[in-house]
């Protein structure tokens, strides 16, 4: 297979709900196992809404006191960077490609979003990427505002992302709002009135109806392939994934890992 970017094999995978720590396992086992010369696209969603905090990100007085209030919701701390979103109605995707391809992770990371715009201008969304900087793990939930390269639509951020590397691999995954509500993470101490930012925007609110599910992944994908090039074709874990994920999910699912930080 050919190391050069036209060249990956790209396999598309659709997934049904998952648990937080499902996903993310399942998401580490694809970049993990990665063979050379190919790419992994996932589309998936969550089951129960789970509140998803990036890897390095603090544990705020915030989010456990959310956490509290809203036990019917789960929470996992991500193998990738970023900060907290909430994953609920929304579709989320990852995409696992050799580290090197497009220039390394940097390149990657904006080939990536300008594949969501396509995929949003395909859907009728006059989306584009984000101009401004990184922000600290600190900062405050994902949603709070859009940084460098994000997703936006008139300035509101519509697709929160995140990436990792993992062995020879960049992980990219991330969530695109249907009908989902930031506001509980949104709304805290400090952030009410706030003019920084005017908050995300969602799908619901641009489109007259929101496209169903099949179409919002054919939509992606037409943008992921338009950008990124290559063979592509619809597959499955393999038996190394589906063994390696379920190792990682208890990984996934601990206290110690949730709360590290």
């Amino acid at each position: 297979m050919s190391s050069s970017p036209e060249g990956l094999d790209w396999r598309v995978l659709v997934d049904g709900p998952l648990s937080g720590a499902a996903n993310m396992a399942r998401d580490h086992s694809i970049a993990a196992a990665l063979p050379p010369g190919t790419g992994t696209v996932r589309f998936y969603r969550w089951s129960p809404a789970t509140l998803s905090l990036g890897r390095n990100e603090p544990v705020t007085v915030e989010y456990r006191g959310f956490l509290r209030r809203r036990p019917e919701i789960g929470v996992v701390r991500r193998p990738t960077g970023g900060r907290a979103v909430i994953h609920d109605r929304e579709l989320t995707y990852s995409v696992a490609m050799p580290a090197r391809v497009f220039g390394g992770p940097r390149g990657a990371y904006r080939r990536v979003n300008e594949g969501l715009v396509e995929g949003l201008r395909g859907l009728g969304v006059d989306a584009r990427a984000a101009g401004g900087r990184a922000l600290p793990p600190d900062a405050g939930p994902c949603f709070l505002e859009p940084v460098g390269g994000e997703v936006v639509v008139g300035g509101r951020k519509l697709v929160g992302s995140a990436q990792a590397r993992i062995g020879g691999a960049v992980l990219q995954h991330g969530s695109v709002l249907l009908v989902a509500d930031q506001s509980p993470l949104l709304d805290g101490p400090g952030r009410k009135n706030g003019g920084v930012s005017p908050g995300p925007v969602t799908l619901s609110q641009l489109l007259a109806e929101v496209p169903s599910w099949d179409r919002l992944v054919a939509a992606f994908r037409g943008g992921f392939a338009l950008v990124l090039g290559g063979d592509w074709r619809p597959g499955t874990l393999t038996g190394s994934e589906e063994t390696l994920a379920t190792e990682l999910e208890t990984r996934y699912a601990s206290a110690d890992w949730t709360w590290r930080r």
